[in-house]
């Protein structure tokens, strides 16, 4: 089934599948006698919802529900007293959360079906059960039926559809979830790779927890790996003193040191984002896990994790026709004069090969003709490799951490049919056979045309932009990478994440934290293209303006975007506005 497929149930429908199939916040750390076992929540949950006026109509008990569900923990109590006790008893608030972002829906009687009320919604996004945040296509809109009966002369909610948690208007969203990290380690080297989720935010550390030894995302699958079995001895992960104590069921948790390990890592990093947590404490069954570290649990590194996004500037580089010289990441400081007497260790570009990519190390660029057909590699010897001809409309080049040189495209001669290629682009490039671009299967993208294809900063995801044809409606997923143990593709997971959906077209991208992509697009009824911040399992965030956008990259992060438009002006993000750079012509930034 293709994205433009999915209906306005089957999407709901698909949240929830996914929930059962698979797996920042300033606040007052000090403990006091009574609180929950996690610590004090955030101050949002101090939100008390009303309860039911005496005396209220029926569409104002629905409505009252509906904005009582904005709460969490022990305020549901509240919620409930809008229910009927049956159906107080039944109903799960942390089922599926159903976020709309129009008015106050208007309740209206359903005909012929006596004392049931029907609301209509225009869907922005789902919660599933297991936190994961997904962006609904345009224009899709749910209905939600409820029926209602009378208890002591008061009206009250008999019956809730199968399934229904909290369907909150957007501006609620806020006052019980917040998005946190889940860690996996990579398959093949020491670094974690983030999923977002979103949680409430009452007994935050024992849903992190519950949340970290659920198995792995489908879209990651084959690119990370977890340890399956573990299970905590009791349902409650407590924060006392700053120290989160996690105790494991012994028999639960793999025997091999290296496993340990890394489900320590990935505790370690996930609740380290619990405000309260300064330290977690890990047992099986009460014994102390024998990690070797006589320190306090803070962090990854401790157990040989690396975080392969902090490990140096990436290199920039600034273009001025045919020119191309490293630079600093602040480009408003590159001058006309600069770019004219400054050195560069590569040859001229021809000034008709504009769009381009550089490696991490900064000794090699990636650039494509006007045609978008021919792949050249330009090194910082001065001289070039031109690629023998593989596809046609090819993207912009992406090098990822490991030195791999990705682009999409339409598969030419014996690649006809394929999409997504590889090239080791630290072989001898005297080697025709490892320097060759492989192809990488991507069976869940059929024969959809890529206009984008950028890997994360790890190296174990990869967002892709593609559509069926030209102008038909752009879909950005997000896969894992699986590699061979020298550190080359060798295939995506069989399933991906989408994410931005509400951008009808895209047509570049650029990850500008492990979570985040920079995007340029559009939404629907928008007739010019803008950027965007996309976040993987959250939100689609709009950028200052900046028509004419055909490009985008960053010397940095989300702060430091770089925009290039057709006719090769280029603006860098700057606060609120977009500063033009006319000394430029280009830009590229290693790694991304």
């Amino acid at each position: 089934m293709s994205p433009g497929d999915l209906s306005r149930r089957g999407f709901l429908g698909i949240a929830a599948a996914g929930a059962l199939a698979g797996c920042g916040l300033g606040t007052d750390s000090t403990i006091r006698p009574g609180l929950e076992v996690d610590g004090e929540p955030p101050v949002p949950l101090n939100r008390i919802p009303n309860r039911p006026e005496e005396g209220a109509s029926a569409d104002e008990i629905i409505l009252g529900f509906l904005h009582a569900g904005a709460t969490s923990g022990e305020r549901l109590d509240i919620t409930r007293s809008y229910l009927t006790d049956a159906m107080a008893r039944g109903w799960l608030p942390d089922s599926q959360t159903v976020i709309y972002d129009d008015g106050e829906p208007e309740v209206r009687p359903i005909k012929g079906r006596r004392n049931a009320y029907r609301i209509k919604v225009h869907v922005a996004a789902i919660i599933d059960t297991e936190g994961r945040y997904t962006v609904a296509p345009p224009n899709l809109w749910e209905v939600f039926d409820f029926e209602m009966t009378q208890v002591e002369g008061e009206w009250r909610i008999d019956k809730l559809e199968d399934g229904f948690g909290r369907l909150l208007q957007d501006q609620e969203v806020g006052y019980i979830f917040r998005d946190f990290p889940v860690h996996y380690p990579a398959i093949g080297w020491n670094t974690l790779v983030v999923d977002q989720r979103w949680f409430p935010q009452d007994q935050l550390a024992t849903r992190l927890v519950r949340a970290q030894l659920g198995r792995v995302p489908d879209y990651l699958e084959d690119a990370v790996s977890t340890d399956n079995g573990a299970r905590l001895v009791v349902d409650a992960v407590p924060v006392r003193d700053g120290v989160a104590r996690v105790d494991l069921d012994v028999e639960s948790v793999a025997d091999d040191t290296t496993t340990r390990k890394k489900l320590a890592a990935q505790l370690v990093a996930t609740l380290m984002s619990v405000p309260q947590a300064t330290e977690v404490s890990i047992t099986l069954s009460g014994n102390a896990l024998e990690l070797g570290i006589d320190a306090p649990l803070t962090t990854p590194e401790q157990l040989g994790f690396v975080d392969r996004t902090q490990t140096g500037t990436p290199s920039v580089f600034a273009r001025a026709e045919d020119k191309v010289v490293k630079v600093g990441d602040r480009l408003s400081a590159v001058s006309e004069q600069h770019m004219r007497t400054a050195a560069t260790k590569f040859e001229p570009i021809p000034d008709g090969s504009r769009i381009m990519g550089a490696r991490l190390d900064g000794q090699e660029l990636g650039v494509l003709d006007r045609t978008r057909r021919e792949l050249t590699r330009y090194r910082d010897n001065g001289t070039h490799v031109a690629v023998p001809t593989f596809a046609a409309d090819m993207t912009r080049p992406c090098y990822d951490y490991f030195g791999v040189l990705w682009v999409g495209g339409s598969g030419l001669g014996r690649e006809t049919g394929h999409r997504l290629w590889a090239v080791n682009a630290t072989a001898d490039t005297d080697d025709t056979s490892a320097s060759a671009p492989k192809h990488v299967p991507t069976p869940w993208l059929g024969r959809r045309f890529v206009r984008a294809a950028v890997v994360s900063p790890e190296g174990s995801r990869i967002a892709v932009i593609s559509e069926e044809s030209l102008g038909t409606g752009s879909t950005l997923e997000v896969a894992g990478v699986v590699r061979r143990a020298n550190g080359l593709p060798l295939k995506t997971s069989p399933q991906t994440f989408r994410v931005g959906a509400q951008l009808v077209e895209m047509v570049d991208a650029v990850w500008v934290d492990p979570t985040t992509l920079a995007v340029i697009g559009r939404r629907d009824k928008q007739s010019v293209l803008q950027p965007y911040l996309v976040h993987v399992g959250g939100t689609v965030d709009e950028v200052a303006e900046r028509p004419g956008a055909a490009r985008i990259t960053t010397t940095g992060d989300e702060r430091d975007i770089v925009l290039i438009t057709e006719g090769n002006k280029v603006f860098q993000r700057s606060g609120g506005r977009w500063q033009s750079l006319p000394a430029l012509t280009g830009v590229a930034a290693g790694g991304v």
